[in-house]
């Protein structure tokens, strides 16, 4: 019911509003009244209601935000570093082995840690051995006596640093033939 009395005063308001004058007040109550006529004590403001121009077509007052900047695009990765050079860290220099299996451990060091394609390998009296990625290498099947050793660094295949060569002597138990029956021992 209440809604009904608001929407025909609202209506009864429109309809003043757009014939001329209206009047608003609040009582000593707080209530909120509208009129045609104004209240027996009242003070008279004049209020100019103006129009608020649109904009034109195709103008717009909105700002719109700027083009976000693209990320910047990542370098590519670096290369992580390579390793330079190579060290024989043991069997040091004049070294005596003792292995009847006639085998020599190696260890080796490098400044930093090989990369890809990265490699170590032994050289034991000239002659090169098999590449490996570990940072030890085993000969094996040494013959006994006196050899040089080095180890170098590969890269792609290719030297690029050798360590410095050791002397080591290998002892190595060997079985002596026996002599075929009947046969007497030179002296």
């Amino acid at each position: 019911m209440m809604r009904k009395i608001g929407m025909l005063l609202f209506g009864a308001l429109s309809v003043s509003a757009s014939a001329g004058e209206y009047y608003r007040w609040v009582d000593e109550n707080g209530t909120l009244h509208f009129s045609d006529s104004p209240p027996s004590a009242s003070l008279e403001l004049e209020v100019e209601l103006g129009t608020i121009p649109l904009p034109a077509q195709g103008a717009s007052n909105v700002a719109s935000p700027a083009t976000p900047k693209a990320p910047p695009i990542p370098d590519a990765p670096e290369a992580p570093p390579l390793a330079s050079s190579i060290s024989l860290l043991s069997p040091g220099d004049e070294a005596t082995i003792r292995s009847n299996e006639g085998s020599i451990t190696l260890n080796i060091s490098t400044d930093l840690p090989l990369g890809k394609n990265q490699s170590v390998r032994a050289v034991i009296d000239g002659k090169k051995q098999p590449a490996s990625k570990g940072a030890s290498l085993t000969l094996t099947n040494v013959d006994r006596g006196t050899h040089t050793i080095k180890v170098q660094l590969l890269q792609d295949g290719k030297v690029i640093a050798a360590s410095h060569s050791v002397t080591v002597y290998l002892h190595r138990a060997t079985k002596k033939k026996a002599l075929p029956p009947g046969k007497p021992s030179p002296r």
